[in-house]
């Protein structure tokens, strides 16, 4: 059966906490991981999600997996590998590359290895980027903010090594900036961050049991502060997610110590004063810890993989999750039976017409015009819809046509369908 990411483009507005939201399981990966990374250049609004490494119960080990997964074909593949397996570890975007380090690596390979991957030439092979102690930690986490790697947390991938509890890894010079070391002599794992402004929040982890407390660190000023707010439950090796486009962070799955693997979800709105207002969001279907979870370019979370149990225990879980708004803005609750294409009303028209279209389940839908020549006059929509019924203004002045035939082409999925339509002048 044809595996369909239904993705409903929506954007939460900052400060509502009223929405209705729900997780929707709308397919598998075909290759699922446990600990693995997931990452999106949701700055260049790619239609392309990449995850790298992980632990797979197929083979019993970790990884050097690359796969991709392209939201618009909804289409998976293998694009490269890794130099070296990985599970546990941390991956962000810089420029074109895709860097990573750190994690649960074979016992003889290089452990303080940063490699990178640059994901607009899938064809290319990973390379190694640097190489330093501070990078080899395990069940760390971290952030690329400019032209910093922030490495937060985490346990020294080799035993009697010595590491930072926060290094700042600068990837133009490739030295370190600065470390900050923990209070603490055991430091936290397993912990969960995301960056808003100059801020980068850190949530929960473990050290002497499961934790709920909530760390701040300031890019500019270089200070650690613990913050009086805390998470609702204590959780370590689930997944912080922050979207830019929703101004909504999430604290996603993980475990604690009654649960082995967690569906709850956490609401996280960042005040203007830095402070955090937390509530309870709408679980997750399946429970998972060490999930992977990115925020994609049309205001929604998705959530990949993870396990029914911490450690290798349990088994992978290889749902894919998205978290919806229940109010999808179509004209109608009643889901079309089929997809279809109307003709535009007026036809003929002058200056605009509307264009109406059904959609019997959730596609990546273009909308596009083209002159009587074949070429793209105007493009109406662009972006994944929900199944529902939907129409389009088609206002000509504002793309000084003249007067004639042109055609309008919807896609949806393997669906195309074409009509006609006269412009009068």
């Amino acid at each position: 059966m044809k595996k369909i990411f239904i993705i409903i483009s929506f954007l939460f507005i900052a400060g509502t906490t009223g929405a209705q939201l729900r997780w929707q399981v709308v397919g598998t990966m075909p290759y699922p991981v446990s600990g693995g990374q997931v990452v999106y250049d949701i700055n260049g609004l790619s239609n392309k999600i990449y995850i790298f490494g992980g632990y797979s119960d197929s083979l019993q080990s970790a990884v050097d997996w690359i796969q991709e997964y392209d939201v618009s074909r909804n289409q998976w593949r293998m694009v490269g590998r890794m130099l070296q397996p990985r599970d546990q570890f941390v991956a962000d975007i810089w420029k074109n590359n895709i860097l990573y380090l750190g994690g649960a690596v074979d016992a003889s390979t290089d452990k303080t290895s940063m490699e990178a991957w640059d994901y607009n030439i899938v064809t290319n092979l990973a390379s190694t980027y640097d190489r330093n102690k501070n990078f080899g930690r395990l069940y760390s986490t971290g952030q690329i903010v400019g032209d910093t790697f922030y490495l937060i947390g985490g346990d020294p991938a080799a035993q009697g090594d010595q590491i930072a509890y926060i290094t700042a890894y600068n990837l133009a010079s490739k030295q370190v900036g600065f470390t900050f070391n923990s209070p603490s002599p055991d430091p936290p794992r397993q912990r969960m961050t995301f960056i808003v402004g100059d801020n980068i929040y850190i949530f929960g982890g473990v050290t002497n049991g499961v934790m709920k407390a909530i760390q701040r660190f300031n890019i500019k000023s270089q200070t650690l502060v613990d913050l009086s707010e805390h998470l609702i439950e204590s959780r370590a090796a689930g997944s912080a997610v922050y979207n830019p486009l929703s101004r909504i962070g999430f604290i996603i799955g993980g475990y604690n110590e009654t649960m082995n693997a967690m569906n709850t979800v956490e609401q996280v709105e960042v005040q203007p004063d830095g402070s955090l207002k937390i509530i309870p969001s709408a679980p997750l279907t399946y429970a998972r810890t060490g999930l992977m979870a990115v925020a994609y370019k049309n205001g929604f979370v998705a959530v990949f993989g993870g396990r029914t149990d911490r450690g290798h225990l349990g088994k992978a879980v290889p749902y894919i999750e998205i978290l919806v708004n229940s109010t999808s803005g179509v004209e109608s609750e009643e889901i079309p039976k089929d997809f279809s294409l109307g003709q535009n009303y007026p036809n003929p028209f002058n200056p605009s017409t509307t264009v109406g279209y059904e959609l019997s389940s959730g596609r990546y839908v273009t909308l596009n015009v083209y002159d009587a020549l074949g070429k793209e006059v105007a493009q109406l929509v662009n972006e994944y819809q929900n199944a529902g019924k939907y129409n389009v203004t088609f206002a000509a002045e504002k793309y000084n046509l003249t007067a004639g035939i042109y055609f309008y082409r919807l896609t949806a999925g393997n669906y195309s369908f074409t009509k006609k339509m006269l412009l009068l002048k």
